[in-house]
């Protein structure tokens, strides 16, 4: 691409169009100065947006920015004396917060967002902008380079927002908005909760050794009572007939399990520790992953090893024994982040899912990190000029602000992958500075009841992670998610996987704390890579909302409309309805 048509093509994502005069002083200014049509863009926009509120070029205006940009940078250093004093300019920040009585940045980039000059036939990126208020919160950051507060072109063209993709309804639900003020308490279910206070790694391997037998004896111990088994013993103990044995599934490798290294760890009252070889030649069907905690009925002819002949492995537990109360159905909507695109910091799915929550005044908006994603590639090359904490509560302080004097409460759940909070699973959450009363600022992950109503939240993809390590037999059986998702609740845990996948830092004593189920919730929402969904698995609803961005596109979110119960009669299959709607 030439220099004219660079400069064309950048000028129209941000919905103007140049006259080719224009183009033509464009051209001369970037050959006559040496200068390429990315930086002279971005020097037109920093000079339009500090001295012309962002209006579009003219040969007037180019004329005076080449003046007063270009000149001095074509000037020779003058002569060296002890007089001469470099001069100095203060580095370009836009976006920025304003600390003077000047006109904040932010209000002129939100009037360039709305200039759209005459005749313009193709309205570019910020044609979807035109009709948004003026109030609107902006979640951009600060930042060195207006590139990263440009709008996303392929978010901008998307033609399917709104669309309801999948849902779960038993009854007829309303049209998904609130209709009046509920008095709602949300509070941890655990009496334990987890802050920032609480030691991280800080762990010798003799206790992360006692946290994994405790998960092996606690889970264990469940199933043999649930499925009515003998009494399990020493895993090598020679054995002609049927015996039962507990532990964890290993691996007798680094590499991925297969059929032929499963290993079964015992505990160390009935095992010591030890592990034995397990061949599954036998079963018909099975489905193992590494820390899966199973019992296994079998021979050992030569104590060296256990042949199954039957495996258990599923042992949920009840749900609460409390039915949920609430004076009339309340509204939930949940999202997962990440919040904003690949390719912008312009935060515009979070823009729009705000535009959603006042139009519809949900009582609830659950948004699941990470809010400040260390994975966007403009955050990693270092190109915001603020702190990642200082980032987070811009983000935080815009949602709240917009939804003053409203009924609905925010709750955000941490992330790993959040550049405000601590890199360790589980995540504790950030000292917010603005922790107001319709705020909640939660773990991940976090088990919050909210009167009566359980649901459990985390941020980490457990779905996509046992993805990659289980194995199944026969193999390419039916609802594979709904498979992986079973696991959760099934091994009592919301990430049952270890050792855990590579990359995901995990504290095993805060691991078994906090990502352990002390029984099945109402809801369990697990955003993932894979596919949405809604499922109803061992009497809860399972919901995949997806991401509320893929990359450079829009995702999805969730919408939960519960109702009260109906002569002391509630089921979450009954009375929540689901759907899951493109942004």
């Amino acid at each position: 691409m030439d220099i004219r048509e660079g400069i064309k093509s950048q000028f129209l994502d941000l919905g103007i169009e140049l006259s080719d005069s224009i183009l033509d002083k464009c051209v001369e200014i970037c050959v006559l100065h040496n200068t390429d049509e990315d930086a002279f863009v971005e020097t037109w926009m920093a000079y339009s947006v500090t001295n012309l509120e962002g209006e579009a070029p003219t040969i007037e205006t180019l004329s005076t920015m080449e003046r007063k940009e270009f000149a001095n940078k074509s000037k020779p250093n003058s002569t060296n004396t002890p007089s001469s004093r470099p001069s100095t300019t203060p580095l370009t920040i836009y976006n920025k917060t304003p600390t003077s009585s000047k006109k904040p940045a932010v209000e002129n980039w939100n009037r360039l967002e709305n200039i759209t000059p005459k005749g313009t036939k193709n309205a570019g990126l910020f044609g979807k902008h035109l009709s948004t208020p003026v109030s609107q919160p902006n979640f951009s950051p600060a930042s060195f380079s207006p590139i990263s507060t440009t709008p996303s072109g392929k978010y901008s063209t998307r033609t399917n927002a709104g669309e309801a993709v999948v849902d779960f309804v038993e009854r007829t639900p309303g049209d998904w908005m609130g209709k009046e003020r509920v008095a709602l308490t949300i509070a941890p279910y655990r009496d334990e909760v987890l802050t920032t206070r609480c030691r991280i790694m800080m762990e010798p391997l003799s206790e992360k050794a006692a946290v994994l037998n405790d998960v092996i004896e606690r889970v264990g111990s469940y199933l043999v009572e649930i499925n009515g088994l003998q009494e399990s013993t020493y895993n090598h103990s020679v054995s002609a007939t049927e015996v039962v044995c507990v532990g964890r599934i290993c691996c007798d490798s680094n590499d991925h399990l297969n059929p032929s290294s499963v290993l079964l760890e015992g505990s160390r009252v009935k095992c010591l520790g030890h592990s034995v070889l397990l061949d599954l030649s036998r079963l018909t069907h099975f489905t193992l992953f590494p820390g899966q905690v199973v019992a296994v009925v079998g021979v050992n002819p030569t104590g060296q090893r256990f042949i199954a002949t039957k495996l258990y492995h599923s042992a949920p537990l009840p749900l609460p024994p409390v039915l949920p109360r609430f004076t009339a159905p309340i509204e939930i909507v949940i999202a997962a982040g990440p919040f904003t695109q690949t390719d912008s910091l312009t935060y515009e799915p979070l823009e729009d899912l705000m535009r959603y929550v006042t139009s519809y005044r949900p009582h609830i908006l659950i948004l699941i990190g990470p809010l400040v994603d260390l994975r966007q590639p403009q955050l990693t090359a270092g190109s915001i000029a603020e702190t990642y904490d200082d980032f987070f509560d811009k983000i935080v302080k815009g949602i709240v602000n917009q939804l003053k004097g409203s009924w609905t409460q925010v709750v955000v759940v941490s992330s790993a992958d959040d550049a405000a909070c601590l890199p360790v699973f589980p995540t504790p959450p950030p000292l917010s500075q603005n922790p107001s009363p319709p705020l909640h600022l939660v773990s991940d992950p976090a088990l919050l009841s909210i009167n009566g109503l359980v649901i459990a939240l985390t941020a980490t993809d457990s779905l996509m992670h046992l993805g990659k390590e289980e194995i199944s037999f026969p193999p390419g059986g039916s609802d594979r998610l709904g498979r992986l998702a079973s696991h959760l609740l099934q091994q009592q845990h919301l990430y049952p996987l270890w050792p855990p996948s590579e990359g995901l830092t995990v504290d095993s004593e805060l691991w078994d704390a906090h990502a352990s189920l002390p029984l099945t919730p109402h809801v369990l929402v697990t955003p993932s890579h894979f596919r949405y969904f809604i499922k109803h698995l061992h009497g809860c609803l399972v919901i995949n909302p997806e991401h509320l961005t893929k990359g450079t596109a829009g995702g999805t979110f969730a919408r939960l409309e519960v109702e009260p119960p109906t002569d002391d009669v509630w089921t979450p299959a009954s009375h929540i309805s689901v759907q899951i709607v493109k942004i």
